[in-house]
């Protein structure tokens, strides 16, 4: 159908003409800032005021404080001086001689004397003058009367200088008191009145003021009855003798009239304060503040017991509101706090009065700080709340106005909107292709066509969702099979390890049935440890969006399995992903092979232990009779008084030769052994190889000439040339070639060594003219105990080879061989070359000495052995040293004793003894003070690395194998009985 054209105009320009004076949302969110505005302003401007009022009135408390405190402190400070002054004086006056005839008539008539034996003055001088007090509670000397009245003079001067004194006064230490001015009543006071009880008095002398200086006392009732007062005091000494104390009075109220009469900041209230925080004197607002009163009368009651002081009632400390405050006054001479009091905050201020450690502290409500501050905010929160009922009225009329307007507007756009709402309707109900509607408004024109156009897509998209829908059941179908086909168990996770779904083609795999397992968690299939890795892995798959495996073992509907797992993230078109994989494979038949293979492993270690211990036990068996053996056929050739026959000296050499040959078999076995066990020690450093080479070759060259066999050594190649090996299985390994070259060759044959460097390796060749070996055999030459046939009769045990590749295959290096049937054989080794040897092997030689050392004083050897035949032979070989004196013990404990009882040069032990063993015998020896530095050397037919190792680590200064070595045993005697001489 052909669409109508009508002229159309934006929704933009409509609004704009019909709300041009309407802008409610901008307009009110700008009245409202400024409303704010002017409340913030307005609290930022009170909170600033108060912090720079608050500053200012501190810092004017302070010096408030510090001002009164040094008005106080000057006065005082006058009181003070004027104090020390009288003092001075009254030091002079005791320096004078005086007596009552010196008495003025007039004083001598003031004096009146009581029943009691109490000296006093009973009227007061016309032009005014002091009072005399005399108790008779120390005695009386009437002298003293006369020498104090004399004083009475500067008395008067002093007082009259210090307004803020009440009275001047000297007390002596028979409890005589001059004070002026005139006190009545004096009468009135006990006759037996002792004054060095009073603070007034015992506070200057010598055991409270050693210093011997002026200072003030706290606050007391006055036994003279002028009220509360404090006193300055001072000593008054003549030489060393303490005759009595000065003071001057200030009485309380005289301090609380000025304290009424300052004119302090804010209203606030004074008071002055001891060190101790108890209450000299304060004004009446400070009074109502601590809801006490001044003290104005006393009942002091016998006076002759003592001081009387303010009740506990005047101390700052039991006022529960000033505690606070007091317990900071007490510990600092200034200072200003804020505390809270009776529900108010007060400011309060303090300075030290110097001089006497009283401190004036001043006392102000925050209220009055800050009253015009809170009066000023009143009225401007008063201007705000206008502000804020203007607004409300001019908007009350503005929603009106607006009301108005909105509903013209919606009215216009309401009926247009309906009528595409009845389209989406229809599109919804399945209606997709709609009929055009035309608009006045483009954008509600523009969102009709829009509206045409999704029914149109929304109708193809469903089309097509069909079809894919047709598609993916297929897919599931082939997913189903597929895995209905593997042995896996394929799980859906999500973050929390919620089983969402579950593939597997047999559910006894599962710890549950698959209805029941579903939307269950992994804590509760699992135990809290294994589901603790669970989630760890979980949690970390997550972070790193890569795939990890983890193994676990659980109780499954068929029994306990092993499953080896592994979590991936489920990857979504978006690239995030809030769901895993885990695919669970059964690994119980593996898990049991590999226990199968430790098993046998274990049991494997257990054979090669056994067979160590045995071929240990072997070793020591064996070696306890060649040691006999080899030994005395050593001692028939070193016994240089009885020379051998040359038939008794070829059969000692074949007895050595064959000793020797069976003591190498048992040294091959045990070195296949430990290298077959992993505990062959090598030491692998540069050793250079032309001297390994010389030495090979010297050894080999008698037994070649013994069959007239032609040795050819090419080693120039080589020569200051270095390799990576231990030196001493280098050379075994070449001698034993070397030897098998020799042994397998014919009579007049050839051997031919050389050596090259190729390659970073240096190869040594041993070439002979020998039987050689056929090809089928060669596979298994370096196999144990394994021969080349020969028609003659060749030496061995068949193991040297199969040692040689172990030993070389331990240095790094490689063992070949190539051979002839009839022609000969070549074996050729390889070891890496050093390029610039930095530590070269050690080079030992056996220097075989037949002449005996001799000593230059008797030496003594203890030897304990329960084998005879092992016992002669040392015996005999000791023989031969002029110097020595051997001792014998075949048991440990009978050693033990003649070791403590002839403290030998040195102890020989052999470790296998009847009763207690070697090693025992050397921890005894240890423990002894006559043995204890004594050298002690083993001798043992345990020759396996590991019981030298022990025995050493036991503390035995050397240790030698059976057979012994004659050469290598008379060097180790030697060298220690030498260190003995030193």
């Amino acid at each position: 159908m052909k669409f109508k054209q009508h002229t159309t105009y934006p929704l933009t320009r409509w609004v704009w003409q019909n709300f041009l004076k309407v802008a409610l949302i901008p307009l009110l969110v700008v009245e409202l800032a400024f409303v704010g505005i002017y409340f913030v302003a307005s609290e930022w401007s009170k909170n600033e005021m108060i912090d720079m009022i608050k500053s200012e009135a501190e810092e004017d408390m302070r010096e408030s404080a510090s001002r009164e405190a040094e008005v106080i402190s000057n006065q005082v400070r006058s009181i003070s001086n004027a104090t020390k002054l009288f003092q001075e004086e009254m030091k002079e006056s005791f320096q004078q001689p005086i007596s009552l005839d010196d008495l003025n008539q007039n004083d001598l008539n003031r004096l009146e004397e009581t029943e009691e034996g109490l000296l006093y003055t009973d009227k007061d001088h016309p032009d005014g003058g002091a009072a005399i007090f005399y108790s008779t509670s120390g005695g009386q000397d009437r002298e003293k009367i006369a020498r104090l009245l004399k004083s009475e003079e500067l008395m008067e001067n002093i007082y009259n200088s210090q307004p803020l004194a009440s009275s001047i006064y000297f007390n002596t230490s028979d409890s005589l008191n001059i004070i002026y001015p005139f006190v009545d009543k004096l009468e009135e006071l006990e006759s037996d009145l002792d004054i060095t009880k009073y603070n007034f008095y015992f506070r200057a002398d010598e055991d409270h003021n050693q210093n011997r200086e002026q200072l003030w006392t706290p606050a007391y009732w006055d036994p003279a009855g002028k009220g509360w007062t404090f006193s300055s005091i001072a000593p008054v000494y003549n030489g060393d003798q303490l005759e009595g104390v000065v003071g001057m009075d200030i009485t309380i109220g005289t301090i609380g009239d000025k304290i009424e009469d300052l004119d302090l900041p804010w209203q606030g209230v004074g008071m002055l304060v001891q060190d101790d925080a108890e209450i000299l004197a304060l004004s009446k607002d400070a009074e109502r503040l601590l809801g006490v009163e001044a003290l104005e009368d006393q009942e002091h009651g016998d006076s002759s017991t003592g001081d009387i002081y303010k009740p506990s009632t005047y101390n700052m400390l039991v006022h529960s509101q000033a505690k606070p405050l007091a317990t900071v006054l007490v510990g600092q001479e200034n200072g200003l706090e804020t505390l809270e009091w009776e529900g108010e905050k007060k400011f309060a201020a303090w300075s030290t009065v110097e001089g006497t450690g009283w401190r004036f502290l001043i006392i102000v409500d925050e209220s009055a700080v800050f009253e015009d501050v809170y009066t000023m905010n009143g009225k401007l929160v008063k201007i705000g709340a206008l502000m804020i009922l203007g607004l409300i009225l001019f908007y009350i009329f503005f929603f009106i106005v607006l009301y108005r307007n909105s509903r013209k507007v919606s009215q216009t756009i309401s009926k247009p909107l309906v009528e595409m709402n009845q389209m989406v309707t229809e599109i919804g109900g399945g209606n997709y292709f709609q009929r055009r509607r035309a608009f006045d408004i483009d954008e509600l024109d523009e969102t009709s066509k829009s509206i045409i156009e999704m029914g149109q897509n929304l109708g193809l998209s469903n089309k097509a969702l069909k079809e894919a829908q047709e598609e993916i059941r297929s897919k599931e179908g082939d997913l189903r099979a597929l895995v209905m086909s593997i042995d896996d168990v394929i799980m859906q996770l999500d973050r929390k390890g919620t089983y969402l779904n579950i593939w597997t083609n047999d559910e006894g795999k599962l710890s549950k049935p698959k209805s029941e397992l579903l939307q269950t968690t992994i804590e509760q299939v699992f135990s809290e440890d294994e589901a603790n890795l669970f989630m760890e892995t979980i949690e970390y798959v997550n972070e790193t969006g890569k795939a990890e495996n983890i193994e676990y073992v659980i109780e499954t509907l068929t029994g306990t399995r092993w499953f080896q797992g592994r979590i991936a993230p489920i990857i979504e078109s978006s690239g995030e992903f809030q769901h895993f994989v885990l695919t669970a494979r059964d690994i119980t038949p593996l898990k049991e092979m590999e226990k199968s293979l430790r098993d046998a492993k274990e049991e494997a270690e257990r054979a090669s232990q056994a067979k160590s211990d045995f071929l240990s036990s072997m070793s020591h068996e064996l070696r306890t009779p060649m040691n006999a053996i080899l030994g005395f056929a050593q001692l028939l050739q070193y016994d240089s008084d009885h020379k051998l026959s040359p038939t008794q000296d070829e059969s000692v050499e074949e007895i050595i030769k064959a000793g020797n040959h069976l003591l190498t078999i048992i040294n091959d076995i045990l070195d296949l052994a430990r290298v077959e066990s992993g505990k062959m020690s090598i030491s692998i450093e540069p050793v250079e190889v032309s001297p390994v080479i010389d030495e090979v070759v010297s050894i080999t060259q008698p037994l070649a000439k013994k069959r007239d066999i032609k040795l050819i050594v090419e080693e120039c190649a080589c020569h200051s040339q270095f390799v990576f090996a231990d030196r001493t299985r280098l050379k075994q390994v070449l001698l034993n070639l070397m030897s098998n070259a020799v042994k397998y060759n014919r009579e007049g044959g050839e051997i031919t060594f050389t050596c090259h460097v190729q390659n970073d390796k240096v190869s040594f060749f041993v070439k002979d003219t020998g039987i050689g070996i056929v090809e089928e055999e060669m596979d298994s030459i370096f196999e144990p105990f394994t021969r080349v046939p020969s028609n003659d009769i060749v030496e061995g045990t068949g193991i040297g080879l199969t040692l040689s590749k172990q030993l070389v295959s331990l240095m790094g290096g490689s063992i070949s061989l190539t051979s002839e049937s009839g022609k000969g054989s070549t074996f050729w080794v390889e070891l890496p070359l050093v390029d610039e040897p930095n530590n070269l092997s050690a080079q030992w030689y056996d220097q075989q000495n037949n002449a005996p050392v001799q000593f230059a004083e008797k030496k003594k050897v203890l030897y304990i052995e329960d084998n005879p035949a092992n016992l002669n032979l040392v015996r005999r070989i000791l023989e031969t040293y002029e110097q020595i004196e051997l001792m014998s013990s075949t048991t440990g404990e009978m050693g033990i004793d003649l070791a403590q009882a002839h403290e030998p040069n040195l102890i020989l032990i052999d470790l296998n003894l009847p009763g207690i063993d070697g090693f025992t015998v050397l921890s005894r020896l240890k423990d002894m003070d006559e043995t204890r530095e004594l050298p002690v050397i083993a001798i043992s037919a345990n020759a396996m690395p590991r019981d030298i190792e022990k025995g050493l680590a036991a503390g035995f200064d050397d240790y030698l194998t059976k057979p012994i070595q004659v050469g290598k045993f008379m060097k180790m005697v030697e060298a220690h009985l030498f260190k003995q001489s030193d």
